[in-house]
């Protein structure tokens, strides 16, 4: 049968949204969850990383580790439970009505369309963040007033293409290369345990086989460094034109374009090591709280229906 973003019929397209979020609650919970414990735990982390791009001394400091921590979350947490959770929906719809089709290519246009989902309530905040953080606006209700008298709604989404630009690639990476991480170390798993229920003259049937939170480490992991490695040329153009934009052209292959020419192909990859170590744990710790939530939730479920 079709996926519930597919079906036809006398359903408006707000009743399909609401049955579609109904199924995927599971999901947009443990997301939720597993957003804020990885944001937060490596809050301080990001803090360092950004004092370090910008040039700042002593960044090692210990004060103002946790600054802005509130307004990230307000930012990320929505932003991580759309895309993760509708992410979730998009792909049991795809894999439903294109059965036939490779897995991992719908796996990455779920990812895609999942960020594109995130990146309409992202951007606004990210706007706003932004401007706060250059010292433009002192508070967030004076930013969204001033922006919205200038420029009414598009001044809200100054920039979207342009995120979208950088963080669709890293979802993509992220997303696709965790699930056949997990596919394939689900199957090992599987083999396993049938060789272990062969050997005490017993069967195994499969059911509940679930990621454990090692298992889901070691898939978390592979899948942060992989996708923060391959990623690393769009973040240091990010960060360069962040930093100083007219130096480095104001464009993306304007940037390119310089470092390639000032500092060769080695150039494009500076700093995969700091992002790496940064990247990998905030992936490990989102993906260990993602699935052990998302498992304990369909557990409950399960009792629920059971009694």
């Amino acid at each position: 049968g079709n996926g519930l973003l597919f079906r036809g019929g006398a359903e408006g397209p707000l009743t399909q949204f609401v049955s579609a979020l109904k199924e995927a609650r599971r999901h947009l919970a443990a997301a939720a969850v597993a957003r804020s414990i990885s944001i937060f735990a490596m809050y301080p982390m990001d803090t360092l990383k950004t004092r370090s791009q910008i040039g700042q001394e002593n960044i090692f400091r210990l004060g103002g580790l946790y600054n802005g921590v509130a307004g990230s979350l307000f930012g990320q947490v929505p932003y991580g439970v759309l895309t993760f959770g509708s992410y979730e929906m998009y792909k049991k719809s795809l894999l439903e009505k294109f059965s036939g089709a490779p897995q991992p290519l719908l796996i990455a246009i779920a990812a895609v369309l999942g960020d594109v989902t995130g990146s309409g309530w992202l951007c606004p905040s990210e706007v706003v963040k932004q401007k706060m953080q250059a010292g433009v606006y002192s508070s967030t209700g004076e930013a969204i007033r001033s922006i919205w008298q200038k420029k009414g709604i598009a001044g809200l989404y100054e920039g979207y293409l342009g995120g979208l630009a950088r963080d669709v690639p890293f979802r993509v990476a992220q997303l696709t290369s965790y699930e056949v991480t997990k596919s394939l170390y689900l199957k090992m798993k599987r083999r396993r345990l049938e060789k272990r229920a062969a050997r005490s003259g017993t069967r195994f049937d499969g059911t509940h086989l679930e990621l454990s939170a090692i298992d889901s480490a070691a898939c978390g992991a592979i899948a942060g460094t992989f996708s923060a490695a391959i990623t690393c040329p769009l973040d240091r153009i990010k960060t360069l034109l962040q930093v100083d934009s007219a130096t480095y052209g104001g464009s993306v292959i304007g940037c390119a374009s310089k470092i390639l020419r000032e500092e060769g192909i080695g150039g494009l990859i500076q700093g995969i090591g700091p992002r790496v170590v940064y990247i990998a744990p905030s992936v490990v710790i989102f993906f260990i709280a993602y699935e052990q939530v998302q498992q304990r939730l369909a557990h409950r479920e399960r009792n629920s229906r059971q009694d």
